[in-house]
């Protein structure tokens, strides 16, 4: 019997000498695509993942090594539009606090909503105050500028850098 058809019966000790034959290879492919260890990482689970989850849908028409590699190659664009997506809900946070609590909660895991607490809280404190100031309370550039006794571009350059910091990191 070969390889395919050993998967998609449900083989798990090929599937296992499978993982450690492609473990490496992949890590490195992913490493090359997204130049982040930790993403590297979770990306080979999640293709592992899938093989065995759709081990079904293999062809016997094609090698395998090329159906692992599409498989890897459409997690990783399952997780790129993942984080466009979370990108976006970034730019687009709610201005009421309640309603931004409820976004974060419905939108991200509470890890994710923890990491952007934290990223808030890893601002300076006049930046975070600003950008807490504006983005949670609802208060206009111009209101912050004449409560903290600063400019509007004061505050406009506050905000742009902390949602520059925010994004470089939360991603």
């Amino acid at each position: 019997m070969d390889i395919i058809q050993e998967i998609k019966t449900g083989e798990e000790s090929t599937f296992r000498s499978i993982f450690y034959q492609y473990h490496s290879k992949l890590y490195y492919y992913f490493l090359k695509k997204s130049r982040s260890e930790e993403m590297s990482r979770e990306l080979v689970q999640l293709t592992f993942i899938k093989l065995w989850q759709f081990r079904h849908t293999l062809s016997g028409n094609h090698p395998f090594e090329l159906q692992l590699f599409n498989i890897a190659n459409s997690t990783f664009i399952d997780l790129l539009r993942r984080q466009q997506t979370h990108r976006a809900k970034i730019v687009e946070m709610p201005i009421d606090a309640e309603d931004a609590f409820e976004a974060t909660q419905q939108a991200n895991d509470f890890e994710q909503a923890d990491h952007l607490q934290s990223l808030i809280q890893s601002l300076s404190p006049v930046r975070k105050k600003i950008f807490i100031l504006s983005r949670i309370q609802g208060h206009s550039y111009k209101e912050i500028a004449q409560q903290l006794s600063i400019s509007v571009k004061t505050v406009e350059d506050h905000i742009g850098k902390a949602l520059k910091h925010i994004r470089a990191l939360f991603f």
